[in-house]
């Protein structure tokens, strides 16, 4: 017969062991999750130093990134000229959305043009682009969405650094030339407008990747974006357009194309040989249903989703 005494210590080594295992996963358990949460705030993008009112004093306006002055914020509309007694040496973001601004209130733009990259005046009751933009030519972001544009001021042309456009949902009814200023370009967005023709200077965006148009008035696929080889989505849903061309057919790096809401009512067979298409939109279009079964099947075998 095995003594108690055995019995009791073999049972509290048992119950050691099984304790510095627990200890030993609890460990590597914090570990892991120490290094995945490092990785996360590796990865993590920087927040910016932010004001909603007019910094008092000097060594507030020097820590100030971001300028947030948008209606949707709260408050009054804000003194510009109290904004530009001081010096905002670190500025890269400003926003003012929402406010009426007037001809002066622009001059913001300039006092702070030298850091600027970001500038966001949708919905600010514009009708033309405000010339002073041309001051701020580090800028790579610029909303001016939801205005009342109908004239864009050639200034603009002269952001070479600009890669991010928004212009949806005003009244332009036409590009004016000199848009290959833009080379930096990589998202314009146009959603919206009055627009039939582009310009055909377009063609040197040899950057742009994402070029939206839809709701438009185009009644045919513009032909100077055949030049444009770099595109990767391309929107032009809700116009007037009966005929999808060939030649989009050969554009090299496409992966998506938005044609819904057109009336148009045959696909080219060549759809199924783009090397790059993952996505073709092409609902409330006037194809016959059979054909809507016929080319899904043949996109289907290429692993291209088809929404019809």
């Amino acid at each position: 017969m095995i003594p108690f005494f055995k019995i009791f210590s073999s049972f509290f080594m048992y119950k050691s062991a099984l304790k510095i295992k627990k200890n030993a996963k609890i460990a590597i358990c914090g570990l892991l999750f120490a290094f995945v949460g490092c990785s996360f705030q590796q990865s993590a993008p920087r927040k910016l130093v932010e004001t909603s009112t007019e910094a008092t004093t000097i060594e507030q306006a020097t820590s100030v990134e971001f300028i947030n002055l948008s209606a949707s914020n709260g408050g009054q509309k804000p003194s510009i000229s109290n904004l530009m007694s001081v010096a905002y040496p670190k500025v890269e973001k400003l926003s003012l959305r929402g406010f009426n601004l007037e001809a002066d209130d622009f001059k913001l733009i300039g006092h702070l043009s030298q850091t600027l990259m970001y500038i966001d005046l949708a919905n600010c009751g514009l009708q033309k682009t405000p010339s002073a933009l041309a001051e701020a030519n580090g800028v790579n972001t610029l909303y001016l969405s939801d205005n009342q544009i109908a004239v864009l001021d050639e200034s603009i042309y002269s952001l070479n650094n600009l890669t991010y456009l928004n212009l949806d949902r005003n009244v332009i009814i036409k590009l004016p030339d000199g848009v290959s200023g833009l080379k930096a370009l990589k998202w314009l967005r146009l959603n919206n407008n009055k627009l039939s023709t582009l310009p055909t200077d377009m063609a040197e965006l040899k950057n742009i990747k994402k070029l939206y148009l839809n709701k438009n008035e185009f009644t045919q696929v513009p032909e100077v974006i055949k030049q444009m080889t770099s595109l990767e989505e391309l929107s032009l849903g809700g116009n007037k357009i009966s005929e999808f061309p060939e030649w989009l057919c050969e554009m090299p790096n496409l992966r998506r194309i938005d044609l819904f809401g057109n009336p148009i009512k045959e696909i080219p067979d060549k759809i199924v040989d783009m090397p790059q298409l993952t996505t073709l939109v092409m609902d409330n279009c006037l194809l016959s249903n059979e054909r809507k079964l016929e080319i899904n099947k043949k996109l289907a075998d290429k692993r291209i989703k088809f929404i019809f």
